[in-house]
């Protein structure tokens, strides 16, 4: 009927029926940091009336134990030809899934202030700038604030803490000659850490009112 699966086998019967076609002298192809695979383009399985494209994952963990896995496509898609992609293209789903959960708990729309559809696709356009936005600036902090015994560590803080926690914590701004320092609430739960800057080489202007968001609010006015 058209679909793609793409798919991971929980049967362990699977997984060792998988392991006895492995042969001493195969060689697997490095997938991931610490993941190979191997794979067979149209293999038949007990109870399935479709021959599948199947790869045996293997993972070296910590403790120099291998863990084997399968996984399962069936579609057009060459994808034996190519393990990295493969392997790729089935993770890609927890960025995915990822990325809902974030949408319902971190970025939401709890009310729409807006009644009209184009108004609505700004709102959610912005809420999505937002949600790339605290992305970049994280990495912006890590690569420019000066390193310091109490340096708030945001990039461990996670999106969901950085929105809820951080973004509504007081904090006292210093700035001079030599950089700027934000300096979090005693009474906060970040109470004890800071962020400082250096200071640039060409200043800053700050826009308080910037034209776009000015020009965004008035179209999201007008469209009520």
């Amino acid at each position: 009927m058209g679909y793609e699966l793409y798919t991971k086998l929980h049967n362990h019967k699977v997984v060792q029926a998988l392991q006895k076609k492995v042969q001493p002298e195969t060689t697997w192809t490095r997938v991931g940091k610490n993941a190979e695979m191997l794979a067979w383009p149209a293999l038949k399985l007990d109870h399935c009336p479709y021959p599948l494209a199947l790869g045996l994952e293997r993972f070296h963990t910590g403790d120099k134990k291998l863990k084997h896995s399968a996984l399962a496509y069936f579609g057009n898609a060459p994808v034996t030809e190519d393990l990295p992609a493969w392997f790729g293209a089935y993770n890609r789903r927890q960025t995915i899934e990822a990325g809902i959960k974030e949408t319902k708990q971190v970025f939401y729309l709890n009310r729409l202030k807006v009644r009209s559809e184009p108004a609505i696709y700004v709102q959610e356009a912005m809420t999505i700038f937002a949600a790339n936005f605290i992305r970049w600036s994280a990495v912006w902090i890590k690569q420019r604030a000066k390193p310091a015994k109490d340096q708030l560590q945001i990039e461990k803080m996670g999106i969901k803490r950085q929105v809820q926690v951080l973004a509504h914590t007081s904090a006292k701004v210093i700035q001079n000659s030599g950089g700027m320092l934000l300096r979090f609430s005693p009474a906060s739960s970040l109470a004890g850490k800071s962020l400082q800057f250096r200071a640039l080489k060409k200043p800053v202007r700050l826009n308080y009112f910037l034209p776009l968001f000015t020009f965004l609010a008035m179209i999201a006015q007008r469209l009520r």
